[in-house]
């Protein structure tokens, strides 16, 4: 799949809640990965995605992270990130981007807390589960279960 495909699958998916806010950037069209702006010029919210099968997910000065290529990434790439364990195909990846992203909108971050539940097959990483507590304008106490990850909304 080509980058230009890319952006048009995450431009249909994102424009409905974002509007103008929504920003791919085209900067560097040398470049192998694309930046998805959701807030604008402001550049706190976004996402980078670098092919089909990866994905880096920044809300709040947290990382999100989505890699079909999970068992390769050791313990520095992953340190203090939020790591998706699941499996999913490179036709599933959008659709995971947007579910969170659509939960995470109107968000701030409060904390979060991390359980190891395993390690890679490599070994070279901790599997964890993850608990984001995250502040709401219409605060629920709903939790929102997305694989590994839990959100509760405060």
């Amino acid at each position: 799949m080509f980058l230009h495909e890319l952006k048009s699958i995450y431009r249909t998916l994102l424009s409905p809640a974002f509007g103008e806010l929504l920003r791919i950037d085209d900067s560097d069209e040398d470049k192998d990965w694309i930046a998805v702006m959701l807030d604008g010029e402001r550049e706190e919210f976004f996402v980078s995605l670098y092919g089909t099968d990866c994905a880096r997910l920044f809300w709040c000065n947290e990382c999100f992270i989505f890699d079909r290529r999970r068992d390769s990434l050791v313990s520095s790439d992953t340190f203090g990130e939020i790591v998706y364990e699941r499996p999913f195909s490179e036709e599933e990846l959008p659709q995971l981007i947007q579910s969170l992203v659509l939960r995470l909108k109107d968000c701030t971050y409060l904390r979060k807390e991390e359980r190891v539940v395993g390690r890679t097959p490599s070994g070279w990483d901790k599997i964890r589960d993850y608990t984001i507590l995250a502040k709401s304008p219409a605060p629920t106490k709903e939790r929102w279960q997305l694989g590994n990850i839990t959100i509760e909304f405060h």
